[in-house]
């Protein structure tokens, strides 16, 4: 039995959602406890997409993307079986992998002081009304150790602790995601600098674009319906992608995929938003935790790092985690809302992409929709 640590704050989960929090309460001068169940940074299953929203929130953190090797990312094309639109951001947004972001977080917090625990898995947590503290039961190899915190933070991405799953399941939950990074023939790689595009297929839909050392990321999702057919999984899912686009076949061929295997993620919760009721008692609610946008919006980044930072204002100001549960509901249902209805309509009817080639800035018009709110105070 490892001997208990107490801290002020204590966070669970270190992606950028719970390392960014933590930052920014370190900074502040609290004592923060975070435990991260992975040893070492991982690949993740994750469009790796940094919005303009994503910048500022990350250099507040002190955190430079393109000192990491970020890609820079200045437009959008629209795919089905060929370009049917093309369309520049308004800001420049960067393409980073998980694996350097979640890694520079994490040497980030441990630099301003937070105590970073990796390896440590949280099996359980507990508000202890007696004390009016968090404690949370966690194992490192076979070792448990009790952690204590004035408040809590709970950051586990999609995936969820005992004891406090989701009350919904979000509005658009029938899709399973892949992942696979590809080394692109140098043609390719000259053609898809400085783009991401989004591929739209009977079912589903991808987003492919570099992440560097010539490697692309292709992130797909496909509806769960798809996949139960016989003989379904990643090489006849790859196969359908490449069978209904031929602009993603010329990007693929010749390329050589570069993980053993697929990284797969099941049952997305897209369109979650802390909709079902606000518990008095409950960690603070941060990344997908608190909300979950359909990743072809390319914001799930951006919502990790403003729930975060918007968590971390509202604490430091007195507000209780209630507060800010009800704040995100607000503020984030209407672009939860487009993103899902559109993933639906695109999942279903792919055709509908033949509206941006008519008026191409339908893109821009999704993707205004689809953004992070600016900073609010609590109503």
């Amino acid at each position: 039995m490892i001997a208990p640590l107490s801290s002020e704050a204590l966070v669970v989960g270190g992606g950028p959602a719970g390392s960014a929090l933590a930052i920014a309460l370190a900074e502040a001068g609290l004592s923060v406890v975070l435990v991260e169940k992975s040893k070492e940074a991982q690949h993740k299953v994750c469009g790796e997409f940094l919005s303009p929203e994503s910048l500022p929130l990350l250099h507040q953190l002190g955190i430079s993307p393109d000192h990491l090797g970020a890609q820079t990312i200045h437009s959008t094309r629209l795919v089905t079986r060929e370009v049917l639109a093309e369309v520049r951001f308004p800001a420049p947004a960067f393409s980073l992998t998980r694996r350097a972001l979640d890694e520079a977080l994490l040497q980030r917090a441990q630099q301003v002081g937070v105590n970073v625990h990796r390896g440590w898995t949280a099996e359980r947590l507990d508000y202890l009304e007696g004390s009016n503290r968090w404690q949370a039961h966690v194992s490192d190899d076979g070792e448990l150790a009790v952690i204590e915190g004035e408040s809590a933070f709970l950051a586990t991405g999609k995936h969820g602790l005992r004891g406090w799953a989701r009350v919904t399941k979000g509005t658009h939950n029938n899709l399973v995601a892949f992942k696979m990074y590809f080394a692109l023939s140098s043609e390719q790689q000259k053609q898809l600098a400085g783009y991401v595009e989004l591929i739209l297929f009977p079912g589903g839909y991808a987003g492919l674009q570099m992440v560097g050392g010539g490697c692309a990321n292709l992130c797909a999702v496909v509806t769960r319906e798809k996949l139960q057919q016989p003989g379904a999984g990643w090489d006849s899912l790859l196969d359908y992608m490449l069978r209904h686009s031929d602009h993603l076949a010329r990007r693929l061929n010749g390329s050589i995929p570069t993980l053993e295997r697929p990284l797969a993620l099941s049952a997305i919760p897209y369109g979650y938003c802390m909709n079902g009721p606000i518990e008095i008692l409950s960690p603070w609610r941060i990344g997908d935790q608190a909300a979950v946008i359909p990743s072809f919006s390319g914001d799930g980044m951006a919502i990790a790092l403003y729930t975060a930072r918007r968590a971390a204002q509202l604490y430091l100001g007195g507000y209780a985690a209630a507060d800010f549960h009800r704040e995100i509901r607000k503020q984030f249902q209407r672009s939860l809302y487009c993103g899902s209805l559109l993933s639906r309509l695109v999942t279903a009817l792919p055709s509908l992409g033949q509206v941006a080639r008519i008026w191409p800035s339908v893109l821009l018009g999704i993707f205004s929709a689809t953004r992070v709110p600016d900073t609010a105070p609590v109503s």
